[in-house]
């Protein structure tokens, strides 16, 4: 894979278009065939269920999965675990699956024929999941779903500004985007989003004119502080949604923000509907939430690596009712991020959403919270033109509101944030001792 890079980042422009383009054509088979048409449909029939029959048939699922594991998958077998008591399962996490990957590999699957998808590694603990192409097919149909919530139909004109690395790293100009013809995609860096290559990203998307775009907030936000577009909707993923993020997005693209969550291991998808609210998808797995808000997942569909009543480290907060949308899929909140990105204060309280300390400042053109002992806080800004005192106040004023005068604050101006090897940006982080981040301990 790195040695197919090297040889692609030397190519010229368009030997590098005609890669990608080839690249796509291949994938397209794997991901749009029968299966993928036949799964959109039975997504598309599962919105118009009740609560009662959607749960049904989770339940339904869910014990067909039990009893499945428990038969085919050599972690679940050897325990001698009842597939009809779910609540006596053990909850696992990404470093129980990490430290015997092949024990979760169901007996009736030929490794040889199973694609991978491996996690960014942020949580220090990096996993590869296994998966059938015709799971794939189903990943794919419930992607495009939510596409259609906001009217934009399968292979509508798209621009992407995620993970893709179609544009050598040390690239210095643009273009710093690629046009994948197959998908209708204008695929984008988000590794090169600088100050001053911005407008070229603008310019170039606003040309390709697409029906949606969808990418990590942090990027759609730095894009939305230069320029204008007016696609159909914003679709974002990967990152925690931050309300000033949102409210710039929205203002500056004049689109809705459907926001989408999922990850890697296939076991949670949590999507927003044309009303503002998000709603769990019962059809794709199973979701617990504990006490403190941490979400406990079961993944109903990938059956070659089933992970069951999986500690994905998030937070969410669950919501009762129903939807003015008319879907049935129950509600949530708000998803908080991260078990570990949440401020700790020397008095013992826990504090997260952080964003609301930078929704008045001005002249902010990102910022990121960190904390690397407990009564401190550090607050990175990178200046936008016209920053003062006055929005350095503005925002130690927010935070005294939302934190007291237990924690030191204190500002730390830099040129840019630091992404992540996946290019992903994240507001909040902790460097706290994990025994300081648990509840209940001093």
């Amino acid at each position: 894979m790195i040695a197919g890079k090297n040889i692609h980042d030397r190519l010229p422009i368009w030997a590098q278009t005609v890669a990608v383009n080839v690249a796509s054509a291949g994938n397209f088979r794997d991901k749009y065939g029968a299966a993928f048409h036949r799964f959109l449909s039975e997504l598309q029939a599962n919105e118009h269920k009740s609560r009662d029959e959607l749960l049904a048939d989770q339940q339904r699922a869910l014990r067909d999965l039990l009893g499945y594991a428990v038969a085919c998958v050599p972690f679940y077998r050897r325990r001698d675990l009842p597939p009809d008591d779910f609540a006596q399962w053990p909850i696992i996490d990404k470093g129980t699956v990490a430290a015997a990957p092949d024990k979760f590999l169901s007996d009736e699957t030929a490794r040889e024929r199973l694609m991978t998808l491996n996690t960014s590694g942020t949580t220090g603990t990096p996993l590869t999941v296994y998966f059938t192409k015709e799971y794939h097919q189903m990943e794919m149909a419930f992607r495009w779903r939510h596409k259609a919530w906001a009217d934009c139909p399968f292979l509508s004109r798209s621009a992407y500004i995620s993970g893709h690395p179609v544009v050598p790293p040390n690239q210095k100009r643009p273009p710093f985007w690629r046009v994948d013809y197959i998908e209708k995609r204008l695929l984008c860096s988000s590794y090169h989003l600088i100050e001053e290559n911005l407008p070229f990203y603008v310019d170039a998307i606003a040309r390709f004119a697409p029906h949606f775009i969808h990418g990590y907030p942090s990027s759609l936000y730095l894009l939305a502080q230069v320029g204008s577009f007016s696609p159909k909707a914003v679709f974002t993923a990967s990152e925690t949604l931050l309300d000033f993020q949102r409210a710039t997005i929205e203002r500056a693209f004049d689109a809705k923000v459907f926001n989408w969550y999922g990850h890697s291991e296939f076991t949670c998808n949590i999507v927003e509907c044309a009303a503002g609210n998000l709603h769990y998808r019962t059809d794709y797995g199973v979701l617990e939430v504990l006490d403190d808000g941490a979400m406990i997942c079961t993944g109903l569909n990938n059956r070659a690596m089933p992970l069951i009543r999986y500690k994905v480290g998030d937070r969410i907060v669950a919501k009762a009712g129903t939807c003015p949308c008319g879907c049935a899929f129950p509600l949530i909140e708000r998803i908080e991020g991260r078990v570990e990105d949440y401020v700790r204060t020397p008095d013992g309280r826990f504090i997260g959403r952080l964003d609301h300390l930078f929704k008045d400042a001005q002249h902010v053109r990102e910022a990121q919270v960190v904390q690397r002992q407990l009564d401190e806080l550090v607050l990175r800004v990178v200046k936008a033109d016209g920053f003062d005192s006055h929005d350095e106040q503005v925002i130690l004023n927010e935070a005294r509101q939302r934190l007291g005068d237990s924690i030191r604050v204190r500002f730390e101006f830099v040129d840019r944030i630091e992404r992540t090897a996946a290019g992903k940006f994240r507001f909040l982080v902790s460097q706290l001792p994990r025994e300081q981040l648990e509840l209940g301990k001093p």
